[in-house]
């Protein structure tokens, strides 16, 4: 799951995405989450165990960009924490969001030439 803290560093992360194909690559593989499926019937209610055994803890990641930290249109840096939550036998969270880790995603480059890397 992934969060924005505000609707700037939403905006300014897609415009990131955007130029720079590898981010949005990078940021696809390190982000997305496995799912799983449940057999339904017709009425859309579930009839059975999962396909695919859910997870006992779910994770998210929250995305900020400082205004600071922005050349022209593009940020310089993504800021981000990860957290992570326990699951009943569902997959459906249950506790507190407890943070894991945080760090920044800092294109070492420029705009034309970027090159970007993950610190925590």
């Amino acid at each position: 799951m992934i969060e924005f803290t505000d609707s700037f560093s939403q905006a300014f992360v897609a415009e990131a995405c955007a130029a720079f194909p590898e981010l949005r690559n990078r940021l696809a593989i390190e982000l997305i989450l496995p799912m799983f499926a449940r057999p339904l019937n017709t009425m859309g209610q579930v009839i059975g165990k999962p396909i695919v055994a859910p997870h006992s803890q779910l994770h998210k990641t929250v995305l900020f960009v400082f205004p600071r930290d922005v050349i022209e249109h593009l940020p310089k840096e993504i800021a981000f924490c990860r957290y992570v939550c326990p699951c009943d036998t569902y997959g459906v969270p249950t506790g507190e969001w407890r943070r894991v880790i945080n760090g920044v995603y800092l294109n070492h480059g420029n705009n034309e030439q970027p090159n970007w890397s993950v610190h925590t």
